[in-house]
């Protein structure tokens, strides 16, 4: 089996098995402090090498979770990419490669390609080995991203930086919109949690009218949310309802990393 192979495999059973027993090999760094829900795998020499039968010693062993911890999440996600023929180049970009991220900052990725159209078509097999929550491309940016959320919750950004777009217009909820409107909210929340983690206070107070007028509003939310939580709960119950108008079920496995994360960060209870 390929290393990325590996990886994406030992990332779903980790998912899956994590509160159980057995995760030789695997590390979870959440299981080391609660305030760090960060997915975290080593895969050396053609396989994982990290064994979790004790926290202590794996606290030990692992210090404190730096970035160099990862790096077969920064390679897999830059190779399942960098295959594609029109592809040109892929780069670790933002915050992460100027060394001035947060723990749980995005993992982004500056893409050029010599054909955007066929790229952007082809993403989402691309990167299907890493069996993503959820991805959509980025709807209010003014070039275009594709945003791949993993468990963790982690998020990983393609920046197609030489492109540009103008910034969508607000869904209209219907039966064919609901899942991706689904999938923007969990990711918006979920970035307005990050930046409520490290006391970007400011932005929390930015993003939720935004959040509010693009996204909630145009659902039949009525009322702006004061904070995250209620604007967990003024989406849940109106998306609810749209489900039962339209007859679907949206999946609730974003939703539930998502929700797991931001309890893990004391924001919600």
């Amino acid at each position: 089996m390929r290393p990325r192979a590996r990886l994406a495999s030992a990332w779903r059973n980790v998912v899956r098995r994590r509160k159980g027993s057995g995760l030789h090999r695997l590390l979870y760094c959440a299981a080391k402090q609660k305030s760090r829900p960060a997915l975290l795998l080593l895969v050396h020499s053609g396989r994982p090498t990290v064994d979790l039968r004790g926290a202590r010693n794996q606290a030990r062993a692992v210090a404190s979770c730096d970035d160099h911890l990862v790096a077969d999440l920064a390679r897999t996600a830059t190779e399942l990419v960098a295959k594609h023929l029109a592809v040109r180049h892929v780069e670790l970009a933002g915050s992460r490669s100027r060394g001035t991220h947060a723990e749980l900052s995005d993992w982004d990725f500056a893409v050029t390609t010599s054909d955007f159209a066929a790229v952007a078509r082809d993403l989402p097999a691309l990167i299907a080995p890493l069996h993503p929550l959820g991805q959509q491309w980025e709807p209010l940016g003014h070039f275009p991203v594709y945003q791949v959320l993993l468990p963790g919750p982690t998020k990983v950004e393609y920046l197609f930086l030489d492109q540009s777009q103008q910034p969508l217009p607000a869904s209209k909820p219907g039966p064919a919109t609901l899942d991706a409107i689904n999938t923007h909210f969990w990711d918006w929340i979920w970035w307005i949690a990050t930046k409520a983690a490290i006391g970007r206070n400011d932005l929390v107070a930015e993003h939720l009218p935004q959040l509010f007028g693009r996204l909630l509003r145009p659902i039949g939310v009525t009322e702006p949310p004061a904070d995250i939580g209620a604007a967990i709960d003024a989406f849940i119950s109106r998306r609810d309802e749209l489900e039962r108008d339209y007859g679907i079920t949206v999946s609730r496995a974003l939703e539930e990393e998502v929700r797991a994360g931001i309890r893990r960060l004391g924001l919600t209870s």
